[in-house]
């Protein structure tokens, strides 16, 4: 398939979702766009009974289909993403909001008064965010901590994650976290006062906003759909972690720190080896006596040899983890195939890689594994080029059961 020449469309990236209600409430860089998804159900020639998202993330799919109507599920390995993606499909009603923004107030006004909670255990804290700063989070989650309405307490939670981020000197452009150098800028706590009711207020509005379907989100490894729910979807809209090594949790771990789903480094890891194709920390030392199934088309390995020989002394580890990744989504796609109604169809928004200057067109090599497994109509289409790398895009790759 040829690629023609096409801009970045950052309509189709997280940046289109900043304004949109709930979708808003947390920046998260690899959350793909509510429009893509709307895109994809206005081409459907027939009304979804149900669809399955297998990989929740910040919950975009299931909450455009709650939005619409439209019965959905969605799966998601990490607690934290689990419990935000239930966050923006619950109900909220409108005197709980009120209450809401209330005790946010009552919070702010009394918030000197909280004895700070100990800091969370992330290494050289200080970098993320100043002593003041890390000062007034901690009596916030303090604060928070009093408040005995469960609904309250959860968007609560919601503006304290918006929150962490809005006063860290963490920014997420990269593939690497990096940081602003801002030791010597003074801090104002009324600022941050005003900054919190500011964020409460946004979550607020979109609390207003309630979702017309259930759903809820699951806590599930992906490369196995749970047996109860096979044959209850007749569609799928995903998009799984690309196959370009970003550690699946990098942008996660200040709330997962801060809310207390991580403790140490290590759980950090073991997530992120569990991940499709995780590489951060420990996940790297595994890649190294992971052995592979051979489920794939014999080209991939052939590239992974390419990568292999490259002159760079990750290049085996890398190698690997094309493998371990394309290996899993193998198992992944047969588990979805296996569960999905007939005639239904399955959407995956993903992304090529290059590695040492050799391509993983993704987009192929997804098309090969639907048609080996069964799925029939399989075709991909570009959506976006990704950045200023020319052989970069995205697509969506597609296949209905027959």
């Amino acid at each position: 398939m040829q690629k023609k020449a096409i801009t970045q469309n950052s309509q189709y990236t997280f940046k289109y979702n900043s304004s949109l209600g709930r979708h808003g409430w947390l920046r998260l860089t690899p959350a793909y766009s509510v429009r893509l998804v709307e895109e994809i159900l206005a081409d459907l020639n027939y009304n979804p009974r149900c669809v399955m998202e297998p990989f929740s993330g910040t919950g975009t799919t299931e909450l455009v289909c709650a939005n619409k109507g439209i019965p959905s599920f969605a799966l998601e390995i990490n607690p934290f993403l689990v419990w935000l993606g239930n966050a923006k499909l619950d109900i909220y009603p409108p005197n709980k909001v009120e209450e809401f923004l209330s005790v946010a107030n009552v919070l702010m006004q009394n918030i000197e008064e909280y004895t700070p909670t100990e800091l969370p255990p992330i290494y050289n804290i200080y970098r993320w965010w100043n002593p003041p700063q890390a000062d007034f989070l901690a009596r916030l989650k303090s604060a928070i901590k009093t408040v005995k309405d469960g609904i309250v307490v959860q968007l609560l939670t919601v503006a304290f994650c918006r929150v962490i981020i809005e006063l860290s000197n963490a920014a997420f452009n990269h593939v690497s976290t990096s940081f602003k150098d801002d030791n010597n800028v003074s801090f104002s706590i009324e600022i941050a006062k005003e900054t919190f009711i500011s964020i409460c207020k946004m979550v607020a509005d979109g609390a207003l906003l309630q979702p017309c379907a259930a759903s809820k989100v699951i806590l599930n490894d992906s490369r196995s759909v749970p047996i109860e729910y096979m044959g209850k979807y007749d569609t799928v809209i995903t998009s799984p972690p690309y196959p370009n090594r970003i550690s699946y949790i990098r942008e996660l771990r200040p709330y997962m720190y801060w809310l207390d789903y991580l403790e140490t480094s290590e759980q950090a890891s073991d997530l992120d080896w569990k991940a499709i194709g995780g590489t951060w920390g420990k996940a790297t030392s595994l890649l190294g006596t992971w052995k592979s199934n051979n489920l794939l088309p014999q080209y991939v390995y052939d590239i992974a040899r390419k990568i292999a020989n490259a002159d760079n002394k990750s290049a085996g580890l890398m190698a690997n983890y094309v493998l371990k990744y394309f290996e899993d989504m193998h198992s992944h796609l047969a588990s979805v195939y296996a569960g999905l109604a007939t005639n239904g169809k399955a959407f995956y928004i993903i992304g090529n890689s290059n590695f040492y200057g050799i391509t993983v067109p993704a987009e192929k090599i997804y098309l090969d594994m639907m048609e080996e497994i069964g799925f029939t109509n399989v075709e991909y289409h570009i959506v976006r080029k990704r950045n200023c790398n020319k052989q970069l895009y995205e697509f969506v790759v597609s296949g209905q059961k027959a």
